[in-house]
């Protein structure tokens, strides 16, 4: 009896009693987790700053990324003050007296919570922003991501932000096809080599990476991994065509797992244009979702802040584009409600993400037709080419 009391107290006193225990497995071998719905981990967010002194602005001063970082938390991080986005901080003062109304974007993530190392290093996933749009756009896709034992980095891209659609007039939309992929490349070295003095040193398994994106931050998930071997799986939302972007690249085998969605309902880029040809030049093992009455706004958060309905008194103006027509493409009838269309993303990007990553080879199992229908019945179509 006391031989095994006093195991038990060396039990009790061992470093792995003091793990934080999780309320059940993260994807993994043995473990595929329902990928729609938030994983085990609380999620801590963090603002960083990088400047990548290697490529100076016409002034000199380093290109800036402003990168928010979502990573799984320790679960004392429950119960804690939650993080919330305000667009409006992106407008001239002018502007924000027409956006009163405005709504805050609300996320369950804490910041700056405690790093979950005991349980990482985790894989980590880039994601890259739409032309004219913010490293925040997507937090219902991100943060989920985060909660099933991800690090997720992204930061806005310098030139194609919201921010300066706003006070510069966006005069081309192709701006950044050469600097973003680099902005990508940077952010997979940086968090691969993070110093000791880092909060989250230690969190990231150098050896799994992953590109995710919306519109032109598709596009570059579909570039960086024409060009960057460490990446190990993509998934681009709503792309342009590689026909037109890959131009200078051929016509390259990635020789990884992609999953594209797209909708057909998408009037910003349209399917024929854009998701067809993409998905024709991608070879397997490969996925598609069509949300099939989507649209282009269907893959963020956007829709949350119903800007289309002050884009007038805002005066956005992109050249050759009805900025009022392309804020509501996915936003309003018959495009499907978020609350519809979200989990829906959220399961076959997850899933992929978890088997790829997290060696969850139970999560191939969920990118079916059935598994769309049993989520959202009619709502999309699901190929699957493994």
């Amino acid at each position: 009896m006391r031989a095994a009391v006093a195991l038990l107290f060396v039990a009790a006193c061992s470093p792995m009693a003091a793990v934080d225990p999780l309320p059940f497995e993260p994807a993994g071998p043995n473990a595929t987790p329902e990928p729609s719905k938030l994983g085990p981990f609380p999620v801590g967010v963090r603002t960083v700053t990088h400047e990548d002194r290697r490529r100076p602005k016409p002034d000199g001063s380093p290109r800036l990324l402003i990168t928010e970082i979502w990573y799984p938390a320790t679960q004392d991080t429950r119960g804690k003050p939650t993080v919330s986005y305000d667009i409006r901080e992106r407008f001239t003062e002018e502007q924000k007296a027409a956006l009163v109304n405005v709504p805050l974007l609300e996320t369950p993530a804490v910041r700056d919570a405690t790093p979950a190392k005991s349980h990482g290093p985790f894989p980590l996933v880039v994601f890259s922003h739409g032309q004219g749009a913010i490293r925040w756009q997507s937090t219902f896709y991100t943060v989920l991501l985060a909660s099933h034992g991800y690090v997720v980095v992204s930061a806005d891209h310098e030139g194609g932000t919201l921010d300066y659609a706003v006070r510069n007039q966006l005069q081309d939309v192709g701006i950044g096809l050469g600097t973003r992929p680099v902005d990508a490349q940077y952010l997979i070295t940086a968090y691969q080599r993070l110093p000791e003095t880092d909060p989250l040193y230690g969190m990231v398994d150098p050896e799994r990476v992953g590109v995710t994106g919306h519109s032109f931050g598709a596009l570059t998930a579909l570039r960086v991994a024409a060009i960057d071997k460490r990446v190990k799986v993509i998934v681009p939302q709503a792309p342009p065509s590689t026909d037109l972007f890959f131009i200078d690249l051929g016509k390259p085998d990635l020789g990884i797992p992609v999953m594209i969605q797209g909708a057909h309902g998408d009037r910003t880029l349209k399917w024929d244009d854009n998701v067809a040809p993409s998905w024709a030049a991608m070879k397997k093992p490969r996925w598609l979702l069509d949300i099939t009455k989507g649209g282009h706004f269907t893959f963020s958060d956007i829709c949350a802040f119903d800007l289309a309905a002050v884009s007038d008194s805002i005066k956005l103006d992109i050249p050759g584009a009805n900025v009022k027509s392309v804020l509501n493409d996915g936003c309003a009838d018959p495009a499907p409600k978020a609350a519809v269309a979200q989990p829906l993303m959220n399961h076959f990007a997850v899933a992929l993400f978890n088997a790829t990553l997290r060696n969850s080879q139970g999560s191939y199992a969920l990118l079916t037709q059935e598994k769309a229908d049993a989520l959202a019945p009619g709502v999309s179509v699901v190929t699957a080419d493994p």
